[in-house]
């Protein structure tokens, strides 16, 4: 995964500038690996997003997680649904009509959101060393309830 994808807040591109569906499968694998093992995770995307959505809720399902679908949420329901459902953590994925790119935000248990200073960049590091080990038992995808 290109630096270039990664911004102080978020990872944000389009396939020909790297954000390829394997790249979004890795970014599932390796939030699945940097966030607390206790826990699902959360997952709320924009209706254009399905392919990248897909994706990331597969790299997070093996690497043993158990996925929550969020649906059309925003960041406020994903930070509000992490902390009262006692989740490790959640992702947004949206959609800038103006820079016309997918955008990929990140968030920890706490429901506060993942920046280069304080994660994105380890989790780069992890999609760029690619030594995922799959879990032994796929993890469950739900609906929100």
């Amino acid at each position: 995964m290109s630096e270039e994808l990664i911004t102080p807040y978020d990872i944000r591109g389009t396939e020909a500038t790297g954000l390829t569906m394997e790249v979004a499968w890795n970014i599932g694998k390796a939030l699945a690996d940097w966030l607390p093992t206790t826990g699902g995770i959360v997952v709320s995307y924009h209706p254009t997003q399905q392919d990248v959505t897909r994706a990331i809720v597969e790299g997070l399902r093996l690497q043993g997680r158990n996925v929550v679908d969020g649906g059309h949420g925003d960041k406020a329901s994903v930070k509000t649904y992490i902390t009262t459902a006692g989740l490790s953590g959640g992702v947004v994925i949206d959609f800038d009509d103006l820079e016309n790119v997918t955008v990929i935000e990140l968030y920890r248990e706490d429901g506060k959101l993942i920046t280069a200073e304080d994660g994105l960049r380890e989790i780069r590091e992890l999609i760029v060393a690619g030594n995922f080990v799959p879990a032994a038992e796929k993890g469950e995808l739900t609906q929100l309830a």
